[in-house]
């Protein structure tokens, strides 16, 4: 029997506008938000694009929150 077998990935990374390190406490919010527009964007037919998004937990954040910026892409590789 002939198998065909497919590898789908989906890669994403945030980063901070200031450059400083991502705070502990946002990840979890920066992959929902990731995972959420990627869906979206897979929907359209997109492969790639761009990821922003403002994060507020707490008072150090901000009034208008911590700016993230990011990117991701999506993949198929035959095996």
């Amino acid at each position: 029997m002939k198998q065909r077998e497919i590898k789908q990935t989906i890669t994403f990374r945030w980063w901070k506008t200031d450059k400083s390190d991502i705070k502990e406490a946002h990840i979890e919010h920066l992959e929902e938000h990731a995972n959420n527009h990627i869906t979206e964007m897979r929907v359209a037919g997109m492969t790639s694009g761009y990821l922003c998004e403002y994060v507020r937990t707490d008072d150090e954040d901000g009034e208008d929150g911590v700016e993230y910026s990011g990117w991701w892409e999506f993949s198929t590789e035959t095996l």
